[in-house]
């Protein structure tokens, strides 16, 4: 892992160094930019100038630069879809910066005024939310899996903590049918860790301990985000995105969460059947003394013939069992803005 100024640089592992061929931008640091742009140098975090310094656009026919995605963690609420106002200054923001060359970065950071002040094209014209990706598929089965593992945690006070981490892959593996390798180290971290292991857990997902229905739903939701924005990394990098061809990639970010989800899962091994491109990752991290790694490896280790099995499902019903459970779990716990409110996937 990398820094330029208040900005991390995280890859598919934690040792990784700034050579990429993709750049990931970060919620955060797409925000950072709206502000820079609307508002000034500063608004500007330490960092923001050196990182546009270092990936210039005239270095971006090598270094690819996508903010796509933090976009839509930035303008879609949960409950409620696309904020198409908010979205529209974020967007146009970061497509005006990214287009300077060094003079241009230099110029504009030196002027005490901001640079929407000078820029003909603003306001842009609103998108059409049609334009918009859905980002709920993406995040399914990390927010259902964060969202049980709240529950279980919340209603057995984790007296047991082996029994309550056998309840949770039981109901990800057999109810959501997705078993997320994030949520997983996560679940043994806050489960069964060790106290720097259940404090660094408990600060990815900002616990309070006294959460009720609804902030563990929202809690789960900005979690599922954060994995989701680190597994790109691993995702572009060897190729397990569907019809992506393996890139090195870096996610930038200003939160610290992505660089504990790093530590705590890593990718050690890609098997390739042919059809399918299987990860094996392996969870680390300090554990309660009364607990052996071996009891917890009993519970969380999934059969590699059983991995390539369910590999080989069709995404499609995948999705919808996965949407119905999250649906079930929402009714149950009866949070007031669910994640399946419109009836997606059902």
């Amino acid at each position: 892992m990398s820094k330029l100024g208040d900005y991390s640089l995280i890859g598919p592992h934690g040792d990784d160094g700034v050579a990429t061929d993709l750049l990931i931008l970060d919620t955060n640091v797409l925000i950072d930019m709206r502000d820079f742009c609307f508002h000034g140098p500063h608004r500007a975090p330490s960092g923001l100038k050196e990182l546009l310094l270092t990936f210039p656009c005239s270095t971006q026919g090598a270094v690819d630069i996508q903010y796509g995605w933090a976009a839509a963690e930035a303008s879609w609420a949960r409950g409620s879809g696309n904020d198409a106002i908010r979205r529209r200054g974020l967007v146009h923001s970061a497509s005006e910066i990214l287009r300077w060359d060094e003079s241009r970065i230099e110029r504009e950071f030196a002027n005490r005024h901001a640079p929407v002040n000078r820029d003909k094209r603003w306001p842009a014209p609103i998108g059409l939310d049609d334009d918009i990706a859905d980002p709920r598929m993406f995040l399914l089965a990390n927010y259902g899996s964060l969202l049980y593992l709240l529950t279980l945690r919340t209603n057995r006070r984790v007296v047991d903590p082996l029994r309550c981490l056998e309840d949770y892959v039981a109901w990800t593996t057999n109810e959501l049918g997705v078993r997320s390798s994030y949520a997983l180290s996560l679940a043994v971290a806050l489960l069964c860790g060790d106290s720097v292991a259940k404090q660094n857990s408990s600060a990815i997902l900002k616990l309070s301990g006294s959460e009720d229905a609804d902030a563990m739903a929202s809690k789960s939701w900005n979690g599922a985000w954060d994995f989701f924005m680190t597994s790109l990394g691993e995702g572009y990098s060897y190729g397990l995105l569907p019809v992506v061809q393996p890139r090195p990639t870096v996610l930038v970010t200003r939160d610290k969460d992505p660089g504990l989800v790093r530590l705590m899962t890593e990718v050690r091994a890609v098997v390739d059947s042919g059809s399918e491109r299987i990860p094996f990752t392996v969870v680390s991290g300090g554990l309660n003394k009364a607990i052996s790694w071996q009891q917890v490896q009993s519970l969380i280790d999934l059969d590699p013939i059983e991995a390539l099995s369910r590999f080989s499902r069709a995404p499609e019903i995948l999705l919808r069992q996965a949407a119905a459970a999250v649906n079930r779990l929402e009714r149950h716990l009866g949070t007031s803005a669910v994640l399946s409110h419109d009836g997606w996937m059902l």
